[in-house]
């Protein structure tokens, strides 16, 4: 096994992706891919936060020299989803759709706030929607719905997510009806106090809808500016 497959199995065992150990040692996504490529070799330093952030042996990641005394027993499977709380038998969560991860998670862990929810005459069909992707009971969705909604208050809607988690949590639920924000979980016992914490990450993409976007529509208006000034 080369450096370049060690870097990358280290970095795949605690979770992470390239830009996110990029981000830990202080380089650039690309630089991480060189790195697993065999294009580049990180220098000592960085060789050096490396093995600190991960906690891997310097020796191993070097020379490919396995530490001595017991080795970590294999990673177990989740059997519980960490996005609704259910019980999970294989690899995806049967009850909202989850990919659970195959290796155990590393970082940050998460919470996933509603600011603000929509319309009343929309809260049951969101409810629902809380019930399948948060596990919350369908009762504690509808009366967290109203509550937002009449006292214009964020919802905590799921804590403890890892990084995954929270990013296929955000993608899924309807972000025109839930305004989403997904803030750091340190462990606090007052769950109000995640609720005022500023945004840890930013949101996934939405789906583009086959319109021509803000720029299509500038577009637009431009080239008919043009065409009236020559009528």
């Amino acid at each position: 096994m080369e450096l370049s497959d060690r870097i990358a199995l280290v970095r795949k065992a605690a979770g992470l992706t390239q830009e996110q150990l990029g981000g830990l040692v202080g380089v650039t996504r690309q630089a991480v891919s060189k790195w697993e490529s065999g294009q580049a070799v990180p220098d000592a330093v960085t060789v050096a936060k490396l093995c600190e952030t991960l906690h891997v042996s310097a020796d191993f990641v070097l020379l490919g020299k396995e530490p001595d005394g017991p080795q970590p027993s294999a990673y177990a499977p989740l059997d519980t989803c960490p996005c609704c709380g259910r019980a999970v038998a294989g690899s995806v969560c049967p009850a909202c759709g989850y990919q659970l991860p195959d290796h155990p998670p590393r970082g940050p862990r998460y919470a996933l706030v509603s600011e603000v929810a929509g319309y009343i005459n929309k809260a049951e069909e969101h409810a629902a929607e809380l019930e399948k992707y948060c596990g919350l009971s369908l009762e504690h969705a509808q009366a967290a719905i109203s509550q937002s909604i009449s006292l214009y208050s964020s919802m905590l809607l799921r804590r403890d997510l890892d990084d995954g988690a929270a990013r296929y949590l955000a993608s899924v639920l309807d972000r025109s009806y839930f305004r989403l924000r997904v803030v750091q979980d340190d462990g606090e016992e007052n769950e109000d106090a995640l609720l005022t914490k500023p945004a840890a990450m930013e949101l996934p993409p939405l789906p583009k809808d086959g319109g021509i976007g803000f720029w299509g529509v500038v577009g637009a208006v431009i080239v008919a500016l043009i065409i009236l000034s020559f009528l």
